[in-house]
């Protein structure tokens, strides 16, 4: 067979894969490497935008509040000192009573009859007396029989003071000025001596009952004042009447009592109460109650902006509350603190101050692209 002459098309096209590929090569290589005029693309975060509120520290009373309960100044529970039927009712539960008021009248029955015959054996014992006396004056009757007649007075004088004690106590009263709060018997009821009659709870003063801690025990006294929050969110003053000065054994904590007046009788005993005792003055800065966050460990306490523009964390040290204010310890004199935007950032993050609709928005666009830090607009 004759050859053929020229070049052949197969290795045209060799020669042209080869050269592309040698191409692309260079090009691959070269964006590898990169052009010394073209600058490099980066990455940094942008200062987040904060906004923030200037705060003086001021000299407040560091408080320690307590969970309470609120109780009467005193609640005696009266019992029947002799048996008896119950006769008649002198006030009806719930009622206001004076000191000395009958509560419940015990029937008197036989103790009347009692108490005549006792008079009647005193008056006969005197007469005796008297006459063995003169006898005795006059020489006919010796000494020993004065002492057994002056004996016999005496001793019908006692049973006498017995029979006339038991007829007092079939009168119950009332020991002070209070409520009636219970009285479980009625008319015709019959009582054995012990049984309960009736229950008498003083009202004013009241009294607010807490436990302090062994780290606040030495910060309060007898005779300084007090405040308790109610149950119903009133706010009322007072002085401290009693601190224990031996620790329960079980909670190693010392009941204190904050003592109120309640002249119209409107606090109930067994509510719970927030106990607050003030303790120290120290130099705190009042704060709102929504300002405080958390760090990265769980601590809780506040965010500031210091002096190189970074944020920096304070731990919530809380001296007192009044009502949506916190006052925190603690701090340097004079803060920076951050009153929008906390969220967003953490402690060292690079921040710039921007007005707080500003940094509101910064906080939802944050949100939106679910990120730690958001730069301010």
């Amino acid at each position: 067979m004759a050859k053929s002459g020229g070049i052949r098309p197969i290795w045209i096209v060799a020669l042209i894969v080869a050269v592309l590929a040698g191409w692309l090569a260079s090009g691959m290589l070269g964006d590898r490497t990169g052009s010394p005029s073209e600058p490099a693309e980066t990455n940094a975060p942008q200062a987040v935008g904060v906004s923030t509120r200037k705060s003086d520290a001021e000299t407040v009373w560091r408080e320690a509040e307590l969970n309470g309960v609120t109780a009467p100044d005193r609640a005696v529970t009266l019992r029947a000192r002799t048996a008896g039927r119950v006769q008649s009712i002198g006030a009806e539960r719930g009622s206001r009573v004076a000191s000395g008021d009958l509560l419940v009248r015990i029937a008197i029955d036989d103790r009347a009859a009692a108490r005549s015959e006792a008079r009647a054996v005193v008056e006969q014992r005197r007469l005796q007396y008297e006459a063995v006396r003169r006898m005795s004056e006059r020489g006919y009757q010796t000494r020993t029989d004065l002492a057994q007649a002056k004996s016999d007075l005496e001793a019908a004088s006692a049973r006498l003071a017995e029979v006339q004690q038991d007829i007092d106590n079939t009168v119950v009263r009332a020991p002070f000025a209070g409520v009636l709060e219970t009285r479980p018997v009625e008319v015709g009821d019959y009582l054995g001596v012990g049984d309960e009659v009736a229950r008498v709870i003083q009202q004013d003063p009241f009294v607010v009952a807490g436990d302090l801690s062994e780290a606040d025990v030495a910060f309060v006294e007898p005779g300084q004042p007090g405040r308790a929050r109610l149950i119903d969110g009133r706010l009322v003053e007072g002085r401290v009447r009693y601190v224990a000065t031996e620790a329960d054994p079980e909670t190693r904590t010392y009941p204190v009592e904050l003592e109120i007046d309640n002249p119209e009788g409107r606090l109930v005993a067994g509510a719970s109460a927030k106990l607050m005792l003030p303790l120290e003055q120290v130099r705190a800065h009042a704060v709102a109650a929504d300002l405080l966050t958390l760090d990265e460990s769980g601590n809780m306490g506040i965010k500031t902006v210091g002096e190189d523009g970074t944020v920096v964390f304070y731990p919530a040290d809380i001296v007192k509350s009044d009502g949506g204010s916190l006052w925190l310890a603690g701090l340097p004199p004079t803060v920076e603190l951050i009153t929008a935007g906390q969220g967003f950032v953490r402690a060292g993050d690079a921040v710039r101050v921007v007005d707080a609709p500003t940094a509101a928005r910064a906080g939802a666009v944050g949100e939106r692209e679910g990120v730690d830090a958001v730069p301010g607009a």
